[in-house]
């Protein structure tokens, strides 16, 4: 497989509903998100007290790489740090 069929798999999303509604947003191993007119392609994660994640424009002319302490660790929600973090890199 050349190297420009790989990266086509790589940002390619399925033609099919999200078990959520509306369209799918996962590809092999990252999530695309779009937000206002920025197309970022991601991935989270997390263990009990840390939540973690990474995302980028596939140009690389934004990334972002975040590891956040949780206020609960076993909590379930969003630490609101992330967001903040997310807002504060323009994305």
């Amino acid at each position: 497989m050349s190297g420009n069929h790989r990266s086509a798999v790589r940002f390619t999303v399925p033609g099919v509903p999200s078990y959520e509604g509306g369209k799918a947003t996962h590809t092999s191993g990252m999530s695309r998100i779009e937000i206002g007119d920025t197309v970022v392609w991601g991935k989270t994660g997390g263990r009990y007290g840390y939540l973690n994640g990474f995302g980028a424009t596939r140009d690389l002319s934004r990334t972002l790489v975040h590891s956040v302490n949780a206020a609960d660790a076993k909590g379930e929600a969003q630490n609101p740090v992330v967001g903040r973090i997310i807002a504060a890199a323009g994305f």
